[in-house]
């Protein structure tokens, strides 16, 4: 069965679901360097996506294009603002389009990964949810099954996460911190990694934090 309207409806309410649990962790992840405010802003506009009736949508782009525009009238914070940008590349890409080959998956994921680098004007390896975009488009790349799919990007999250624990942020209020973010998460890269814990939950996910 490819990606269809029911299968971005499942997966936007399985991460909304996620967020009673995760809010205060990504707070408290943003708080060590940031304004602490990472997951209160996350679960609003997942909640913003989850009120939307994705299932009546015309066809997939359209849902991804729905989920845009309510989305951008519930926040202007930056990683809120890659978010928005993530639906709109999704939904160009899949513009007029009843589904969605899983096979396709990876390639969306870079395009979004590309466009999150030129709206955000950043670059790989700044420790930011660039780079788990770019971990979790590799690891989808040549894949066309649900389960390994869920399998490999929950790999590539435990992965990216731990290769950038260690590295200095080179990107937003953080890079003004850059020494003290040695040993922490990004908190965006953690909130990808989370969600993708949480969507991919029935094929035996275990928590990342």
């Amino acid at each position: 069965m490819a990606i269809d309207v029911n299968t971005l409806a499942d997966a936007i309410a399985r991460a909304n679901q996620a967020m009673t649990g995760l809010t205060d962790v990504l707070n408290a992840a943003d708080a060590k360097l940031g304004d602490g405010d990472t997951g209160t802003m996350l679960a609003r506009l997942i909640g913003t996506f989850a009120a939307v009736d994705v299932r009546s949508a015309p066809n997939l782009g359209a849902g991804f294009m729905a989920l845009a525009k309510a989305g951008a009238a519930s926040t202007g914070s930056s990683l809120g603002t890659l978010i928005i940008t993530a639906m709109m590349t999704a939904g160009k890409l899949n513009a007029g389009q009843q589904t969605m080959d899983w096979s396709r998956l990876g390639d969306v994921i870079a395009a979004i990964r590309d466009a999150a680098m030129a709206r955000g004007k950043a670059e790989l390896g700044a420790k930011t949810i660039i780079d788990g975009l770019d971990a979790l488009a590799k690891a989808m790349d040549g894949k066309d099954n649900p389960a390994s799919i869920a399998a490999a990007s929950r790999h590539a999250m435990h992965q990216v996460l731990a290769e950038f624990r260690q590295r200095p942020s080179a990107m937003g209020r953080a890079r003004m911190f850059a020494e003290k973010s040695v040993g922490l998460d990004d908190p965006g890269m953690l909130g990808l990694a989370e969600i993708i814990h949480a969507v991919t939950a029935d094929h035996g996910a275990t928590p990342l934090a």
